[in-house]
């Protein structure tokens, strides 16, 4: 078990590398779907199996089905081919130091001490998390919910560009003459 905690997240952590330095905003994304499969697979090694589920269910299925929607739909790769933003890169490189050091200076613990750490009853069960997320935690839940929206919303927003002309023959006004003409009077 212990080998297994070291493998898999080792893995976590090198997909997660991946969502942060990989070029392509596609290819992020689906890096951040292997993540999120990952973690679940942290949620069934600590017995949490409602909680693994609903993470590859809400998570890896429904909330990146979305974020691959939303770049799809925008079409950011074709934008982003072939440039590569140095400062960014040096600033997610600075940052992933920093989150990495922070929780790995405040919250190691090794799994040799996991064994003899007791989980709450009732740890990854449907009645506690519904309870915690639907009673204590029902405000941060909701606004979760609208920042996801807002991100959408202002990705759309700022992505926006302005309209072109259609070339001949394209459109709707060249729909319907095609229309008008094919029918007989």
């Amino acid at each position: 078990m212990e080998l297994a905690i070291y493998l898999f997240s080792a893995l976590t952590l090198l997909s997660a590398l991946g969502v942060v330095f990989s070029a392509k905003p596609l290819t992020s994304a689906l890096y951040l779907v292997l993540t999120l499969f990952l973690v679940a697979v942290h949620f069934a090694m600590l017995d949490a199996g409602f909680l693994a589920v609903t993470q590859v269910l809400v998570y890896a299925g429904a909330i990146m089905v979305l974020v691959v929607f939303v770049i799809m739909l925008l079409g950011v790769d074709e934008v982003n081919e072939g440039r590569r933003n140095i400062p960014q890169f040096v600033i997610a490189l600075a940052a992933v130091s920093v989150f990495v050091g922070i929780f790995a200076g405040l919250s190691y613990t090794s799994p040799l001490e996991l064994k003899n750490v007791a989980l709450p009853e009732g740890f990854g069960g449907i009645e506690g998390i519904g309870a915690k997320l639907f009673c204590e935690y029902v405000l941060a839940f909701e606004l979760a919910s609208v920042l996801l929206l807002a991100a959408i919303v202002a990705a759309v927003t700022l992505t926006i560009e302005a309209k072109r002309p259609l070339p001949e023959g394209r459109g709707l006004k060249a729909m319907h003459k095609t229309k008008n003409q094919g029918v007989i009077s």
